[in-house]
């Protein structure tokens, strides 16, 4: 008998006119891990956000070890045993660890106190019995992001759940706290846990589930055995392909040795008692390269974002662009002193929901579709209309940005930034967060497009497969300093990046900040 199963599952959306789940059906054997994957859209977060009780289904019914059961909210998935850590993190940073596992359940004296000595006390013991540790009394603020997940599984564990939903639970983990995770999810499966896996690493579905179900547009289209099919056969049936994308990263034939964008000793106070969260980072891009940044989250590759962007102002150093001083103000991409910039954030910083798609793609082009003052409306529709085919966008020129999908609105950006001619340099940040394997092969093919006519890619992102895949060179922020410059030649490994995004290699054998 399975631990779990949800039978016929459906959810309408009147609003946004979406059918969600579709009859939608799921089996998962006790004390198994189990993949749910797809891509964006497929149903996969609201089946698992009906199990959790943040959603309720229109129709079907959830077993659990055979009975129907009802969840109305998480208080009764909480009673039933089931526990779900999403993918950003719920961690009150001025509390310690031990505040944050007991936040709502708090132990108390004669009923009135909040028994602090108690709580540590109980989880620590809730810790010791899982093989996590964790010190109760550290203050969450410290915590890396591999540290804050193993606080979330805690806080269910404490809570004795048995069923462990993890929401893409690798999407900014290090090498080593990927395996440091998997570690830990072999032991609970030992201890009889049951976990699920909300993820489109097909390469970690092949490593760590025992089984996996696929899901498309709202429905479940098979389970497996994990060990009963290949990973391509498996990226076909998430895609709804009989052929996949085979990307593949070629050498580029556009590289110049003259820097496109140089960044010299920028240093940038973080306004908390004067600390760095930029301490003299010094990077150079050349034309026709990929340089990739990654780093742990809060180790300063945001703030070079925000310096890049035009968001926040250096406290001192210098970026040149094509040898000049980086613009004050952003330029048009394609005017030549421009720099193109796809942000992690493309809703606030990338698009204006609230606008067209023509009006998003004209936004910072004013000499060309405002001559004289007046907008040219035929010029700036028939340039959205040829941008809407050149990069399969599904939708049309008039319609508002906020009516599109995550991969569209990523397309519309990439199409105004990457408009002819070129820039010099591009600044992609995180640029596949949250899109599917089709619309990550798009990204990925446009980047390496720009990079052979002749643009300098910065590529920042916490996606280390990202970084592999498309990098010619890759640095490492830890605390707010470049700590090597490696060349990706096929000898670099997702370790050895590891150990300089966790402060654990010697920064001085291999820096080189060019």
């Amino acid at each position: 008998m399975d631990a779990l199963t949800m039978e016929g599952i459906t959810k309408y959306y009147a609003e946004g006119d979406t059918l969600a789940n579709d009859k939608a059906w799921l089996r998962v054997g006790a004390g198994e891990i189990h993949a749910l994957v797809g891509e964006n859209g497929a149903g996969k977060s609201t089946l698992m956000k009906i199990l959790y009780g943040l959603e309720k289904q229109d129709s079907g019914r959830i077993l659990l070890d055979g009975v129907e059961v009802r969840i109305a909210n998480p208080m009764d998935s909480g009673r039933l045993g089931i526990g779900m850590v999403h993918q950003h993190f719920m961690v009150v940073d001025d509390f310690t660890v031990a505040e944050n596992v007991v936040l709502g359940a708090e132990p108390r004296k004669g009923g009135l106190f909040y028994d602090a000595r108690g709580a540590e006390r109980s989880v620590r013991s809730t810790m010791e019995r899982h093989g996590f540790s964790l010190d109760p009394s550290r203050r969450a603020a410290g915590l890396t992001v591999g540290e804050r997940q193993q606080l979330e599984i805690v806080k269910l564990l404490h809570r004795e759940a048995r069923f462990l939903i993890l929401d893409e639970p690798t999407a900014v983990l290090t090498e080593q706290e990927v395996k440091a995770l998997f570690s830990t999810l072999r032991s609970l499966r030992a201890s009889g846990h049951t976990i699920i896996l909300i993820t489109h690493k097909v390469k970690e579905v092949k490593e760590i589930s025992d089984s996996v179900t696929v899901m498309r547009s709202g429905r479940t289209v098979d389970s497996f055995r994990t060990a009963d099919i290949d990973g391509y056969e498996l990226s076909c049936l998430i895609m709804g392909s009989d052929s996949c994308p085979d990307f593949t990263r070629t050498p580029s034939l556009a590289y110049r040795p003259e820097p496109a964008l140089e960044l010299e000793e920028v240093c940038l106070s973080s306004g908390a008692g004067g600390a760095r969260s930029l301490d003299r980072v010094s990077l150079r891009v050349c034309p026709g390269e990929v340089l990739g940044v990654c780093a742990v989250s809060g180790n300063g590759v945001g703030e070079l974002e925000d310096v890049l962007g035009g968001f926040r102002k250096p406290n001192s150093g210098r970026i040149l662009l094509k040898g000049s001083p980086l613009p004050r103000r952003r330029l048009p991409a394609r005017s030549g002193r421009g720099l193109g910039y796809v942000p992690a954030d493309r809703i606030r910083r990338g698009a204006n929901i609230r606008l067209s798609m023509a009006e998003n793609f004209i936004a910072l082009d004013r000499r060309a579709y405002f001559p004289r003052g007046f907008l040219d409306a035929a010029a700036s529709l028939e340039a959205t209309r040829e941008a809407i085919g050149r990069f399969t966008i599904k939708g049309s020129a008039e319609q508002l940005a906020g009516e599109l999908s995550g991969g569209n609105i990523q397309k519309v950006i990439l199409a105004r930034e990457l408009s002819s001619p070129l820039p010099p340099i591009l600044v992609f940040s995180e640029p596949t967060w949250g899109l599917d394997i089709n619309s990550t092969e798009f990204v990925y093919e446009k980047i390496l497009e720009a990079r052979d006519a002749g643009s300098g890619i910065l590529l920042l992102s916490s996606n280390l497969d990202e970084i592999f895949e498309l990098s010619d060179r890759v640095s490492v922020m830890y605390r707010g300093r470049v700590v090597c410059d490696l060349p990706n030649d096929g000898s670099l490994t997702r370790e050895k990046l590891g150990e300089y995004m966790l402060g654990l290699a010697d920064e001085s054998a291999e820096a080189n900040h060019g």
